[in-house]
């Protein structure tokens, strides 16, 4: 019995112990439990509470009766200057004054007295007009940090004085009844746990997975720090969301072109390039003024260089002999023309005319065979432009077909893509691109071949002015939109971030101060925009400028 009874004092203690020591109300604080959210109280800097209609966010920060005032545009998060702002409570009006960093102050004793507080606010611009309805409610500062008071206390003394009362009876039914007491003893255990009051937590029992009101106290895990939180979203307070200029839009679920990605390369335009080769071998020889020289401008029919054409000695020799017969036979026809031309009247016209006819037929042979052996081939600009290849040396020897110069003109040039997807035949309905170093262009569809280049489709497309400084040959990303369109969400290219493990991910905006990292799915629609197909909810605030810099803050 007296083995009994130690049992029994042991289950006393326990059933005395309060289980409302746990500091969070029972959660598991191991390695897998699930991050909670921030604590709904308020901040060292004061009661932070938010309300909003669709067009106008307000945030304000209430300590010791004076309000700051935060009051932006709720779409685009931009701030709203100099605007009249009145709060009304029971007929009480209160003017929020405009301060110099872009806030607004008042103060009131009313809001000094706990509890809820209802609030209508008027938001009056040149170009706006809003009412927001909302609350705020005012903690009793009897309370204790966490939100308990003595009736939480009283209550646990309560039930842990019916908790001894209910034991020493059972203690004497136990002394009478000594074959059940092993028996007893669990259900008696059973009965203790049942009997203990309920546990407080340290929160003062809210229930942290309901989302926080629009029109009540905002959830903070800090005063005035912009910090991340267990859960991985951030805390960020208006005056450092200004000072980064946060900014953002409203996701909007619409019909938009589906597109490819392509690879592609800056080529030429051939109508506004060519090509100066040599038609002939020899030697080259510079115009005036010397080689021209990349980068250099030109014009069309300019002078780049002259050939003088190469023959064998044996070959030369021909042209010689040949030249010194024709010499010799234009010597006699133009003796015999000019004695003819004295008979004129004993001989028949057609013999004189067929004696000068040879004779300048024989001139001209002359001529052509000369220039053969002496004369140099110009090679001229065979349109306007910047020479982008110069392979001239003077006294160069050339061979027939060899490019010697190119010239393009750099604000005339195409993007040949190639696409493997034989469905794009007849489904182009236009096309942007953009560099590795994030240069943009504006691309118009020419054509497609229809001929196979390697099990490839090369397609043609004009860059549209205007034309940022381009290679030939450099390549680039070509982003086809198709006549086919899929459902999704347009944000700019920028909001669309990587996180730690590589997955792509944009910031939302849920409340005033709270910033959640939401995984997409994307599909580039040009060089400057994606589609969100999973992920995003219509209607949510996608963060647009300096995304980038809330994945920094830790």
């Amino acid at each position: 019995m007296k083995s009994h009874s130690n049992i029994l004092l042991c289950a006393l203690l326990f059933a005395l112990t309060p289980l409302s020591v746990l500091a969070h109300g029972g959660e598991d604080h191991g390695t897998d439990a699930k991050p909670k959210a921030p604590i709904v109280a308020p901040s060292a800097s004061g009661v932070r509470w938010e309300m909003h209609s669709p067009d106008v966010e307000l945030l304000g920060i209430v300590k010791d009766g004076k309000l700051t005032l935060y009051a932006d545009h709720f779409a685009s998060n931009e701030p709203i200057l100099d605007a009249k702002i009145e709060l009304e409570n029971k007929g009480r009006v209160l003017q929020a004054k405009p301060e110099a960093n872009g806030s607004y102050s008042a103060e009131a004793d009313w809001l000094k007295e706990p509890g809820k507080h209802d609030i209508v606010a008027s938001v009056e611009t040149p170009n706006l007009q809003d009412l927001i309805v909302g609350s705020i409610e005012i903690s009793d500062p009897k309370s204790d940090a966490h939100g308990h008071s003595w009736l939480n206390y009283s209550k646990w003394i309560a039930g842990g004085g019916a908790v001894v009362i209910a034991l020493l009876v059972l203690m004497q039914i136990l002394r009478r009844r000594k074959s059940s007491a092993l028996l007893t003893l669990p259900l008696l255990s059973g009965l203790l746990l049942g009997m203990q009051p309920q546990p407080s937590d340290a929160h003062g029992g809210e229930d942290h997975s309901a989302p926080a009101s629009k029109t009540s106290v905002t959830p903070v895990a800090t005063g005035d720090t912009a910090i991340r939180q267990p859960d991985g979203s951030l805390f960020i307070p208006k005056p450092v969301q200004r000072l980064l200029g946060i900014r953002n839009i409203v996701a909007t679920v619409r019909d938009l072109a589906k597109t490819q990605e392509l690879d592609g390369r800056v080529i030429a335009d051939p109508n506004y390039s060519g090509r100066v080769q040599a038609s002939q071998a020899g030697r080259l020889a510079a115009p005036n003024g010397g080689f021209p020289t990349l980068g250099m401008t030109v014009r069309k029919g300019q002078v780049l260089a002259y050939i003088t054409p190469s023959a064998g000695s044996i070959e030369k020799g021909n042209q010689q002999a040949q030249l010194a017969e024709l010499s010799s036979n234009l010597t006699l026809a133009e003796n015999r023309a000019q004695r003819l031309a004295q008979l004129v009247g004993s001989l028949p016209q057609k013999e004189i005319d067929a004696a000068q006819a040879e004779a300048v037929s024989l001139k001209a042979r002359k001529a052509a065979v000369s220039a053969s052996l002496y004369q140099r081939e110009t090679l001229v600009a065979p349109v306007s432009g910047v020479i982008s290849q110069a392979n001239g040396v003077a006294g160069q020897v050339v061979e027939a077909r060899e490019i010697l110069f190119e010239v393009i003109d750099p604000t005339r040039l195409r993007v040949e893509a190639i696409a493997y997807d034989s469905t794009l035949n007849g489904q182009v309905a236009g096309a942007t691109g953009v560099t590795n170093d994030k240069q943009n262009l504006t691309l118009h569809f020419i054509g497609q071949s229809h001929q196979l280049r390697e099990q490839a489709l090369p397609l043609q497309f004009e860059i549209k002015a205007p034309v940022p400084a381009l290679n030939v040959g450099q390549t680039l990303k070509v982003l086809v939109a198709l006549k086919q369109t899929v459902s999704g969400i347009s944000v700019p290219r920028d909001s669309v971030l990587k996180n730690s493990s590589g997955e792509l991910m944009l910031w939302v905006h849920t409340d005033a101060e709270r910033f959640v990292p939401q995984l997409v799915t994307v599909q580039a629609i040009d060089a400057n925009t994606y589609a969100v197909l999973k992920g995003l909810n219509d209607g949510a605030r996608v963060v647009t400028q300096n995304a980038a810099t809330l994945s920094q803050i830790r």
